[in-house]
């Protein structure tokens, strides 16, 4: 079946705008993908069995890619999930190549995010690797933090642009003593550095208001912008 699905491209995009809290402008936006098959997570689930994850990883992005700058230029930045995985595969290098060779100045737009719910096991290589993206002017972020594997520790090894918080810490945010605590502390452990914070799952009003009450740099959400397809032209 995932053989099929990467064949047949059969899966498209969305994409949802994240806004800088401070001022509610729009920084850019996070492409998403969708099948009809089910569940994003459980199709990339079922590509690992198959060891075809790098495969179904790369042509997503690369797809991504093709379809929204066939509609549209990039206004800010374009977030784009990938899988650790991915990063640390053999072929990966040759993957950015071709991204850069048919995509001009993506590198200054494209931020990364390194999928969180993939254990690693060879941290020091994706240290390495992530270096070599940023080498080519490409940003990243570590997605869903609180949800998978990653620690603070390797957080801090990796310098990401952006540290995405899971979804979990903005519901009923505006109610929740211990959330605003844990985000209180993660802003300050980050103060000193250029990692910023990202919340993402904003849903109704007051969380978001009590999200900019905490300093939070931005935000993603139904609230503030609903995915919308990237059509194939």
């Amino acid at each position: 079946m995932i053989h099929e699905i990467i064949e047949k491209n059969d899966f498209f995009h969305c994409y949802q705008h994240l806004y800088k809290l401070k001022c509610m402008s729009a920084i850019g936006a996070e492409l998403l993908l969708r099948t009809e098959m089910g569940n994003p997570e459980f199709i990339f689930q079922l590509a690992r069995e198959e060891n075809k994850l790098f495969e179904l990883d790369t042509k997503s992005i690369d797809r991504a890619f093709q379809t929204f700058f066939s509609q549209q230029e990039i206004v800010g930045l374009l977030f784009s999930n990938i899988f650790p995985s991915t990063i640390l595969h053999p072929n990966f290098p040759s993957f950015v190549a071709y991204l850069l060779e048919h995509y001009p100045n993506l590198s200054k737009n494209v931020v990364f995010e390194i999928i969180e719910t993939e254990k690693v096991d060879d941290e020091e290589k994706l240290k390495e690797k992530v270096q070599f993206l940023k080498k080519w002017g490409f940003q990243i972020a570590v997605d869903d933090v609180g949800k998978g594997w990653s620690s603070l520790c390797l957080i801090i090894e990796l310098e990401p642009d952006f540290i995405k918080l899971d979804r979990y810490f903005s519901i009923d945010l505006a109610n929740s003593a211990k959330k605003q605590k844990m985000i209180k502390l993660l802003l300050h452990f980050f103060e000193d550095t250029d990692t910023k914070m990202i919340l993402e799952g904003i849903e109704t009003s007051s969380d978001l208001r009590m999200a900019q009450s905490l300093g939070i740099h931005f935000c993603q959400g139904y609230l503030l912008s609903k995915p919308m397809p990237l059509i194939v032209v």
